[in-house]
């Protein structure tokens, strides 16, 4: 066993003889005063350092562990991706998930019920009609018309913002059927 003095194994370990002072009282093996076991100072400075780097850590997913900087550098991110977020609300560019859904299903249920009262609305034309061409060409106006009523509210729905999305229910629908 090669035993050192205090410069060297500072040199050894890039140390200040001080800072190699310090970390005997931290726990650093020391044989007598002012004499050191190289390897064994070497061994106990990298078990020293990994702890160190641990307690600086942040745990993560399946053992692995992010630095400090990594972990500045990712709520950075999710900041700025909330600041953008709430710019795109303040600037109507943003409509809350379950306003759609409750739009999309309105309009669902009202091209079912503008579809379904086509034929009751056409049977009474159609019973004293003789040609089948001629009723051909009433269905087809009338299914026209729906779905230009439905365009319309397509469109009006499409260029609303926020705040106007929940008050579109309120605008000309028919009444929202349950699906049978």
């Amino acid at each position: 066993m090669a035993f050192v003095n205090v410069a060297r194994i500072a040199q050894v370990l890039n140390l200040d003889p001080r800072r190699v002072q310090q970390l005997v009282k931290e726990g650093m093996p020391r044989h007598t005063r002012g004499r050191y076991e190289a390897l064994k100072c070497m061994a106990w400075y990298i078990r020293f350092l990994q702890k160190v780097i641990e307690k600086k850590a942040i745990p993560m997913d399946e053992g692995e562990y992010a630095s400090e900087r990594q972990e500045r550098v990712r709520k950075m991110r999710f900041d700025a991706d909330l600041k953008e977020i709430e710019l795109a609300r303040e600037r109507s560019q943003l409509v809350a998930i379950a306003d759609v859904e409750k739009e999309i299903t309105n309009l669902a249920l009202t091209v079912k019920a503008r579809i379904m009262a086509v034929a009751p609305r056409l049977a009474p034309d159609l019973l004293g009609e003789g040609s089948r061409v001629m009723a051909q060409a009433k269905i087809e106006k009338a299914l026209r018309e729906a779905l230009a009523q439905l365009a319309t509210e397509a469109d009006r729905l499409e260029n609303c913002t926020e705040g106007q999305v929940g008050t579109l229910s309120a605008r000309g629908r028919a009444a929202p059927r349950e699906w049978t």
